[in-house]
């Protein structure tokens, strides 16, 4: 599958992911997921190109950067790819600004969930949350079937100044929770804001 073509479904997954949680009328359930404790895993920081936005800077993998053929309406500062992968799924992140504003992590539990699974997603799950970029993310996990190439996303919440961001990382389908986890962390835990 191309990778224009993945992240435009990675895109449309992003957007409805959020866009309805703004707007959610009645409160916030009670939710089962934790922030992490004080004994957390502690990830390396990635140490590849920095990234640096208007809002945010960031730290992406060794290896990483602004692919071809990366899909229309993103830049060197909302998306970037494993550029060493040359044959089969190419892992990528990409950002975006909820057209919603700021949401909590209870609305993205809440509501997110059931549209990723709407907009065509499987085995959907709200993961336990994360610190990240000096506040709590919700954590959502999911597979995307789209052409002969599943792969899946972690979706994280990142919060500032009255803005979430949504950092959605992709991976190929045999890679483990534990791999995706330490990859997404060590591009996280060096996020700083501007």
């Amino acid at each position: 599958m191309s990778l224009r073509r993945a992240s435009a479904v990675l895109l449309i997954l992003a957007g409805l992911g959020l866009a309805g949680c703004a707007a959610e009328s009645a409160p916030p359930a009670e939710s089962s997921q934790a922030a992490p404790e004080s004994d957390a895993v502690e990830f390396a920081p990635a140490s590849g190109e920095v990234i640096t936005a208007e809002q945010y800077t960031l730290t992406l993998p060794e290896g990483w950067g602004y692919p071809d053929g990366a899909p229309d309406g993103f830049d060197e500062t909302t998306f970037a790819a494993d550029l060493t992968i040359e044959d089969g799924y190419r892992d990528n992140v990409n950002i975006l600004v909820s057209p919603g504003g700021e949401v909590t992590s209870e609305q993205v539990e809440e509501a997110g969930v059931a549209q990723l699974e709407e907009a065509g997603a499987s085995d959907v799950k709200a993961l336990e949350r994360v610190t990240a970029a000096g506040s709590e993310s919700a954590h959502l996990s999911a597979r995307v079937e789209q052409g002969e190439t599943p792969y899946v996303i972690d979706q994280f919440y990142l919060v500032n100044a009255g803005q979430t961001y949504i950092v959605t990382f992709a991976s190929d389908v045999e890679k483990s929770q534990e791999e995706r986890d330490a990859l997404a962390q060590s591009v996280l835990v060096t996020w700083q804001w501007t």
